[in-house]
């Protein structure tokens, strides 16, 4: 997991590429942004849109972790933890029981199920569990070479 980046590490990685360049005026250009976008990003003043990320080279994807385990606590990926929301649904023995004993909207947790929307804030705080926003660099390639899997 050694690939996985908070925001410090993004902007940490975002700023050596824009050394790369020269600028941030420069790398701005390369990639097809505002220079504006990209000072505002490294300064924690805006979150990086999907099409930023796509033209920097990166992905954004959640991570979560346990609270009771602190921040030693190791992050779990999205099917780690919707499999332990199953889980605790399968004890409790139905998706409206679960809902009813926790205070939880049974849509909402319905919608996380179906992979139709992210798990709530409630469900989070249910399952002690918090959501981190982790970012990777997007491998690349030698001209003529296949990306490893």
């Amino acid at each position: 997991m050694a690939d996985i980046l908070d925001f410090v590490g993004f902007c940490t990685e975002l700023e050596t590429d824009v050394s790369a360049a020269g600028n941030q005026v420069r790398y701005a250009e390369q990639i097809g942004v505002s220079h504006t976008t990209v000072s505002q990003i490294l300064n924690g003043r805006r979150s990086p849109s999907a099409a930023f990320l796509g033209a920097a080279g990166f992905d954004c994807f959640p991570r979560y972790r346990s609270v009771a385990g602190g921040k030693d606590a190791s992050l779990i990926n999205n099917f780690q933890f919707f499999t332990q929301v199953e889980t605790r649904i399968r004890i409790v023995g139905s998706l409206r029981g679960f809902c009813r004993a926790n205070g939880l909207n049974a849509s909402s947790v319905s919608k996380f199920l179906n992979d139709e929307a992210k798990a709530t804030d409630d469900l989070l705080r249910v399952m002690g569990y918090v959501r981190l926003t982790c970012y990777r660099r997007r491998p690349t390639k030698p001209a003529g070479e296949a990306v490893a899997a």
